[in-house]
This record gives C-alpha cells, structure tokens and sequence, in this order.
C-alpha cells in the first residue's frame, strides 16, 4: 500500500483537535478533496469516546467516503468503519 498523499487539511488538523479540546464545536469549511471526509472523522476518532457520524448527501458518496477511510486506516469496511446510508440505513458491501 503506498502511503497516503497529503491533502490541505492535514496541516490544520492538529489546530482542529486542540481547538475541539477547548470547545465542542468546530465547522469546517474547505473545497472538494481537501480531507474533509477522508481526514478529519479519523482524527476524530482518536479523542472522542464515542461514534463520529459523517453525512454525505450520496449514496455513492457515502460508499466511497467509507472505503477510502477504511483503506486509509489499514481496515476493511466494518471493522472500525461502516458506511451506511438512506432510509433502510442499508450497509457498505
């Protein structure tokens, strides 16, 4: 696997998590393909005690948010990430 590239939200996330430290609430506002989706819920999951829930308006979007992530992490899909989406919160295969 070669090594993730690096997007413009990487070099804010430390900023982002110190500041989440400080105060719950955070909005994030970036161009596509800046990490948005793929980056931030991971690091997230690294200092909440909970879920982190990402919407994505698609349900193509959703599958491929939730592969690229689960790849990202050395995972399949399921393991610490799931995909799921629309009415039936049907799950990624």
């Amino acid at each position: 696997m070669i090594g993730k590239p690096l997007l413009p939200v990487d070099a804010i996330l430390p900023e982002m998590i110190a500041s989440l430290e400080r105060s719950p609430t955070l909005v994030i506002e970036a161009p596509p393909g800046a990490g948005k989706t793929t980056r931030v819920p991971p690091a997230l999951l690294d200092i909440v005690s909970g879920e982190v829930v990402v919407l994505e308006p698609r349900r193509i979007a959703a599958r491929l948010a939730a592969r690229r992530v689960a790849w990202e992490r050395g995972e399949q899909v399921g393991q610490t990430i799931e995909g799921r989406w629309g009415r039936g919160a049907g799950r990624v295969p």
